[in-house]
This record gives C-alpha cells, structure tokens and sequence, in this order.
C-alpha cells in the first residue's frame, strides 16, 4: 500500500527566503537576481519534505523539530494568502482600466453622432471637411474597443491563471497534510511495537523456565 507522501513527488511548496519565484509575472512585479533584492520565496520541493531527517527519541521524533518545520509550511501558507490578495488588488485595478476605456468609447460614440448630426446640416462646401472628421472618429473608435476587448481578454486569462493557481495550492497542502498524517502513524505504529517487545519477551522467559521445570 503507498504512503501518503508518495504522492507528493512532483509537487513543490514555496517558503520564504531566497530566488525570486518562476511563475508568470504582472506588471509592477520587481525582481533584481543579481543584488538579491525582491528575493522572498524559494521552491521546497516535495522531496525535501520527504527527505527532512528529524532527530530521534524515545518516543520518535523531536517535538521541537516538528513544530519548526510546521512552522515554515503554515508561513508558506501566509504568503500564497498574501500573494492572492495581491492578486485581487491588481484585477481590481484593470477593471477600473476597463471601465474607463469604456466611458471613453461611450463619449466618443456620442460625439460622433453628434458630429453626424452637424454634418447633415452644413453646406455643401464643409461637408468634405465633416466627412474626415467622422472616419477619423470611426477609426479611433473601433481602436479603442479593439484595445478594450484586447484588455478584457488579458484579464480573463489573469483571472484563470488565479484560479488555477488556487487550485493547486490547495491541492498541495492537502498532500502534505497526509504526508504529516504518515509520519504520525508511523510514530504510533513504532509506539506500539515498543511497548510489545518487552511483554514478548518476558512471556517468551517464562516460557523456556516452564518448560525447564517440567523437564
């Protein structure tokens, strides 16, 4: 039967203190390499979990050992959240871009009704001049929405990425849930048989000394 941690073999979990991450960036995302600055997470893979040796007791493993390494993994945690908040500020922020290139195109479609209106009314000798005016309005405008629908898109595919993202920040911390589970068991199931071996072997004395009487 596979331990829970086997599972987790191609997964990694990002904590705090050193390269910058490799995952797309946004815009106003900084990241210097070569001072070191803008560096706050490193990759902990899934192996360097399976692989943290903790010293041995009596009882199994160092309590204070465990609870440090809990302790880098919930700090994880706290910046995956801080990431998504991040996230969320910036979506925020390219709707409001979106809605105002759509206050502009709604403005510009009414000025070039407008301009439409006058044209009709103008003589004959200002009509060319109106003409120009109104394709140069028609080409803006289809601009404008073409650049507006071109901004929707990004922000579509943003927002999937974040999903996506979630998705599998959850899904990785359930599996090092059931990693953290395995090695509980573990200690239990090493508990139990602790406690047998001596009961074994003084039934296995009394054993041999019954039989050395009744001989």
């Amino acid at each position: 039967m596979a331990r829970p941690h086997d599972a987790l073999s191609s997964y990694s979990l990002r904590l705090p203190g050193a390269a910058c991450a490799r995952s797309p960036r946004l815009d106003g995302d900084r990241c210097d390499n070569s001072t070191g600055k803008g560096r706050t997470m490193v990759e902990l893979s899934a192996l360097d979990i399976l692989g943290k040796q903790f010293s041995r007791r009596l009882r199994g493993y160092a309590p204070m050992e465990v609870h440090e390494f809990l302790s880098q993994i919930a700090t994880a945690v706290e910046g995956l959240t801080r990431d998504r908040g991040e996230f969320r500020q910036r979506v925020h922020r390219l709707e409001q871009e979106l809605a105002d290139y759509r206050e502009r195109e709604s403005a510009l479609h009414e000025a070039l009704v407008a301009a439409q209106r006058t044209a009709e009314s103008t003589v004959a000798a200002a009509r060319s001049e109106s003409q120009k005016v109104i394709d140069d309005g028609h080409a803006l405008a289809e601009r404008l929405v073409e650049e507006a629908n071109q901004r929707a898109q990004n922000i579509e595919v943003l927002l999937s990425e974040l999903r996506s993202r979630r998705r599998e920040a959850r899904s990785e911390l359930m599996r090092i849930v059931e990693v953290l589970e395995g090695f509980v068991r573990d200690d239990q199931k090493r508990e139990q048989e602790e406690r047998a071996t001596p009961q074994l072997a003084v039934l296995q004395r009394r054993t041999a000394n019954s039989s050395e009487s009744s001989g």
